[in-house]
C-alpha cells in the first residue's frame, strides 16, 4: 500500500464519520512528518531453514541436431625417407682341411680268358659284277643345214660330235643300239613351214616322232611345235624320251606332220640329238 491509496481510504472513511477512530488513524498514518535518520541497521537475523525444493520440471524437447560439416581435404602425403646404406657383408670363414685320402684298394685277378671260337668258312665268291664301261655308251649328232625333210622321211643329221658304241649312220638317219638296256634321248630341231602344194598355206602344228625302225616299227614318242605355223613361218621342235632298247635294235627321228618342212640354222646348229644309256 502507497500513500496515494492511504489518503483514497481516509476520505471515504472520514467522508461522513462513519468511522472516528480509523479516520484519526488514518489521518495520523497520512500526516508526513520529516524523516528521521535512518537508525543503525540491527544485526543481521539468522538464516531461516531452507524451503523444501519444489519438484523438478519437466524436460523439454531435444532440438534438432544440426548438419554435419563437410569433412576436410586429406592432407599431401609427406615423402618417403631415403634407404639407409646396406650394412658390410662380414667375411667368409676359412675354407676347413680336406680330408686325408684313403688308400687304393688292390687290384683284383684277371679272370680266365675264354677259349677263342673256331673261324667260320668262307662263302663261295659271288658272280663277277657287269663291267661297268657296259653303261659306257652313248651318242651326239647335230645338223648345220637347211634341207628339206619329206613328209615320213627320216630327219638325216649330217654331223656326229661323239659316239660309243652307239652308232649313226647320217644316210638313214638310223641310231643302231649294240646292248640291252634303258636309254634316254633328247632332241630339238628348228623347222619353217613350206607347204608349196597348198596356197592357201593352212597353218599347221609341225611334228616329229622317235621310232624303233628295226627289227619292227614302233612308235615311242611325239613332240610337236607349240603353235601352228603357216607359211614360211619357223618354229622349234623338241621332245625326249625314255625307252628300252632292244640289242642291236635301230632307231630314227621321222617327219609326221602332214607335210613337209625344212631345216632352219640357228645361228649354227639347225637340230641336235643326244642318247645315253642310264640302266
Amino acid at each position: 500500500m502507497n500513500q496515494d491509496n492511504l489518503e483514497d481510504i481516509m476520505r471515504d472513511c472520514c467522508k461522513d464519520k462513519k468511522d472516528d477512530c480509523l479516520c484519526r488513524v488514518l489521518d495520523c498514518v497520512c500526516k508526513k512528518g520529516v524523516t528521521g535518520p535512518t537508525g543503525p541497521t540491527g544485526p543481521t537475523g539468522a538464516t531461516g531453514r531452507q524451503g523444501v525444493t519444489g519438484p523438478t520440471g519437466a524436460t523439454g524437447a531435444q532440438g534438432i541436431t544440426g548438419p554435419t560439416g563437410a569433412t576436410g581435404a586429406t592432407g599431401v602425403t609427406g615423402p618417403t625417407g631415403a634407404t639407409g646404406p646396406q650394412g658390410i657383408t662380414g667375411p667368409t670363414g676359412a675354407t676347413g682341411a680336406t680330408g686325408v685320402t684313403g688308400p687304393t684298394g688292390a687290384t683284383g685277378p684277371q679272370g680266365i680268358t675264354g677259349p677263342t671260337g673256331a673261324t667260320g668258312a668262307t662263302g663261295p665268291t659271288g658272280p663277277a659284277g657287269e663291267d661297268a664301261t657296259t653303261f659306257n655308251s652313248y651318242a651326239m649328232v647335230h645338223d648345220e643345214t637347211n634341207s628339206t625333210v619329206s613328209h615320213n622321211q627320216p630327219i638325216l643329221f649330217q654331223n656326229t660330235n661323239i659316239s660309243n658304241k652307239i652308232s649313226y649312220n647320217p644316210a638313214t638317219g638310223d641310231f643302231t643300239i649294240p646292248e640291252e638296256g634303258i636309254y634316254i634321248i633328247h632332241w630339238w630341231i628348228n623347222v619353217r613351214h613350206t607347204d608349196a602344194d597348198h596356197s592357201t598355206c593352212e597353218p599347221r602344228t609341225l611334228g616329229v616322232e622317235l621310232h624303233q625302225f628295226w627289227p619292227s616299227d614302233v612308235l615311242i614318242a611325239h613332240s610337236s611345235t607349240h603353235n601352228k605355223l603357216t607359211c614360211c613361218d619357223t618354229g622349234t621342235i623338241s621332245g625326249n624320251a625314255i625307252f628300252a632298247a632292244l640289242p642291236g635294235a635301230s632307231y630314227r627321228l621321222i617327219n609326221t606332220s602332214g607335210i613337209d618342212f625344212s631345216l632352219v640354222p640357228n645361228d649354227l646348229y639347225s637340230a641336235a640329238v643326244s642318247i645315253t644309256r642310264i640302266v
